[in-house]
């Protein structure tokens, strides 16, 4: 068994890898060839293998078979929708799943976004609602960048088949309340209970949470903190509450039978009581994966006990996983997937070895003892899950060992068992239950408490730079301090991996080149330079209505990957939103040398410098030239854009923001410049910019568009497009490439250019460029 659920796994891994796109009749091919190589006994591990590899593709091609025909995006589409899960408000926005009511034109789940929608109380969105909205909807598709977040891969998991966001105007309206499933109405219930007995949002937050599974509520903020105290896990319904519920139904069905003597026996009747009590408290959490792994592993160690046969834990994990994969073989790709099972592994693997004996009649012995094998558990956990938490979060808590060695029992002791008291007496017992999430809300609010401290401790978050070929390796060492016996010298080679991965830097260009990266941030413009051993940053993305920014989502991990704190420069071409929206986000994650505006900034309190012709700088052999505005001519707008020339040797780079003809033709009369290879064509591509005379003058090799993907402009023009291709430019648009990234030396010049794009293409992605 255990080998099945490893082929099938690495079959289900391959397939979430493949780039080639197959037509469902080809998957069910696959699939009925597997099936047939599982009866020859020979064939059954490649069969084993095959079956996890076409399950995956059958169930990835039916989530990109039913998104948004193409022939209905960017349409307003008005239509009956019904609110499937709790919305999340986000400052003036609401981001909601929906589902239609009698419409093929729109796919089983859409995410839209309703920008300040009505205020009175009773239509503010909820789930069970049934609105009429108008719909403006594309398919799903997210920015593309390196070290980065990959929402499309997030949408794509989570089946969301279509984006969008409501079009404001009186054709909007609430046609009916409360028409939510039975489970769904007792979580509302719930989530409105914890917010009345919690003293603040953020604590009915995470309450919520631990009772019913409804994260919506808990902020950004609230999520890093967690984060960086290596406590996230608790917010999600997992082995730990899964079992404390089993447990108390397991010990209340007992305590019945003693009282009443039923007939037969009453301890199976018993795990009978907690296993159901888990697995109804795992429906009523949304079954996510980490309690669809609990209540299944619960499910077949009771059965095995039940039918009296030798329990092995392994065989009942793998029997969970194949049961997991088979339902869901794309939840597989979760990181609550590989954490869950990873983390009961090393725990399975820790119960194999004596931790030592505690003296039975000394409490103070057996205290000690506990608390040994809590220190033992968390110092092994925290290296044996490093890897993962390394490669699919870029972060090492090393706060995770102490907070846990608190937050663990004081969730074990009152939280869950409160919350889950407070949960099963529900509104019939009134204050009892009012009183129950009291006290798991008062044990919530130390433990915010007590995070809220240890994150302002110094090295409290510890990001670590993407890795590539032998940093992998390093990266999976710290599990040798789990696996190998004690008195192995080689066990302590993770500390030193630990060390190894908190000061690795990508190595950066050498001198006389510079590394160029305009990231895909919608419509805006954010771009990375860096040489041997400085950074620049030419604008900042967009900001959002809801306070957050494409710097906080894009920029700040993109320079977190990169290992770069320390910003040189900092140019803001003009104040136009989606160049400056990301300022202060990048002021509060990194030393930022000196900040050049081509116009002042709405947000005064930062120190800047105006960006004028002239100005120059030479570092690691690179040199930079500003080229635009002139001192004597002042303006506003887009014709006030910051213009950068970046030369290294005879070949050159240039930045031109938002300039438009006015400024193209200052620019070439002031000829400052011999050769220009690649250009950051002036404002995305519009028809305002990139006229005719400065096309042929630049004449670049490479012309690279920063572009939101379907923007309402429609940029890039076909006209500019076509200009560009005219004089032999290679032209780029982040909208269909992702992120595009170049190396320009001294010699040679353009070095190999990467696409994201296509560099992470899979066959459930969006086309690439």
């Amino acid at each position: 068994m255990i080998r099945v659920c490893l082929l099938m796994l690495a079959g289900g891994f391959a397939a979430q890898h493949s780039r080639v796109p197959l037509s469902s009749d080809l998957c069910k091919l696959i699939l009925v060839a597997s099936i047939l190589m599982l009866a020859h006994r020979r064939a059954r591990s490649p069969g084993c293998a095959l079956l996890g590899f076409a399950l995956f593709l059958a169930a990835a091609q039916g989530i990109v078979d039913g998104r948004l025909d193409a022939t209905f995006s960017g349409d307003s589409l008005l239509t009956r929708v019904r609110i499937v899960d709790f919305p999340k408000t986000t400052g003036h926005s609401v981001v909601m799943l929906v589902e239609p009511i009698d419409d093929a034109r729109l796919p089983a789940r859409s995410r839209v976004s309703w920008y300040e929608p009505a205020q009175e109380p009773t239509q503010e969105p909820t789930i069970g609602d049934v609105w009429e909205l108008e719909l403006r909807l594309k398919r799903p598709r997210g920015a593309s960048n390196p070290g980065v977040f990959d929402v499309e891969a997030w949408m794509f998991r989570n089946k969301i088949q279509a984006t969008g966001y409501v079009v404001p105007g009186k054709r909007n309206r609430l046609l009916e309340t409360g028409t939510e499933s039975g489970v769904d109405g007792f979580r509302r219930q719930f989530v409105s209970r914890a917010a009345k007995a919690a003293a603040s949002p953020e604590v009915s937050a995470v309450l919520a949470a631990v009772g019913v599974g409804a994260r919506h509520q808990i902020s950004r903020e609230q999520w890093h903190r967690y984060a960086v105290s290596g406590t996230s896990h608790l917010m999600a319904i997992s082995g730990l509450h899964i079992g404390l519920a089993a447990t108390a139904a397991f010990l209340f069905a007992r305590a019945v039978s003693v009282g009443f003597r039923p007939r037969g026996n009453s301890h199976l009747v018993a795990i009978a009581v907690g296993v159901l009590a888990a697995t109804v408290y795992a429906f009523v959490s949304g079954f996510g994966v980490p309690a669809e792994r609990a209540s299944l592993m619960l499910v077949v160690a009771a059965a095995t006990v039940v039918r009296r046969r030798k329990t092995d834990l392994l065989v009942i994990m793998a029997v969970a996983a194949i049961v997991v994969f088979i339902l869901d073989p794309v939840a597989t790709m979760a990181p609550g997937f590989k954490l869950s099972f990873s983390a009961v592994l090393l725990l399975l693997w820790l119960a194999r070895f004596n931790v030592g004996t505690a003296d039975a009649r000394s409490f103070m012995a057996r205290a000690g003892h506990l608390l040994q094998q809590l220190v033992v558990m968390q110092v092994s956990l925290f290296f044996g899950l490093l890897p993962l938490t390394v490669l699919l979060f870029d972060r090492i808590a090393f706060l995770a060992i102490p907070v846990n060695l608190i937050a663990i029992p004081l969730f074990s002791l009152l939280t869950v068992p409160f919350t889950l008291a407070g949960l099963a007496l529900g509104d019939n017992f009134g204050l009892v239950g009012h009183v129950a999430l009291q006290i798991a809300a008062a044990s919530i609010e130390g433990l915010e408490a007590l995070i809220a401290v240890v994150v302002r401790l110094p090295f409290a978050d510890n990001t670590v730079a993407t890795l590539h070929n032998c940093g992998l390796l390093v990266a999976i060492l710290p599990v040798l301090f789990v696996v190998l016996p004690r008195g192995w010298p080689g066990r302590y080679v993770a500390v030193l991996a630990v060390g190894a991965l908190l000061l690795h830097t990508p190595e950066p260009p050498d001198k006389g080149c510079v590394d160029l990266h305009v990231l895909d941030v919608g419509q805006g413009l954010a771009t990375v330079l860096q040489t041997h051993g400085s950074t620049l940053v030419f604008d900042t993305g967009a900001s959002y209505r809801g306070g957050a920014s494409v710097a906080e989502q894009i920029v700040v991990p993109f320079l977190q990957s990169r290992g770069i704190k320390r910003i040189d420069w900092l140019v803001v071409s003009h104040a136009d939103i989606d160049h400056s929206g990301g300022v202060r986000a990048i002021h509060d994650y990194a030393d930022v040398r000196k900040l050049l505006v081509g116009e002042p900034l709405r947000d005064t309190r930062f120190t800047s410098s105006p960006c004028l012709a002239g100005q120059y700088w030479e570092t690691d052999e690179v040199r930079f030239r500003v080229l635009h505005p002139n001192s004597d001519t002042p303006r506003g707008g887009n014709d006030s854009s910051c213009v950068v020339l970046i030369e290294v040797g005879r070949h050159g780079l240039l930045l031109t923001g938002d300039i438009e003809a006015d400024a193209e033709r200052e620019i070439l009369e002031s000829g400052q410049w011999d050769s220009i290879e690649t250009i950051v064509v002036p404002h995305h591509g519009s028809l305002t910019s990139s006229s005719a005379p400065f096309v042929n003058a630049v004449s670049p090799e490479v012309a690279i568009v920063s572009a939101g993907y379907g923007n309402r402009w429609g940029f890039p023009k076909a006209p500019v497009v076509a200009r560009w291709r005219a004089v032999g430019a290679r032209v780029l648009n982040t909208a269909t490439s992702g992120a595009v990234s170049l190396r320009l030396c001294a010699d040679g010049g353009i070095g190999p250019m990467r696409t994201d794009r296509r560099e992470r293409r899979r066959f459930w992605r969006d086309d690439a460029d």
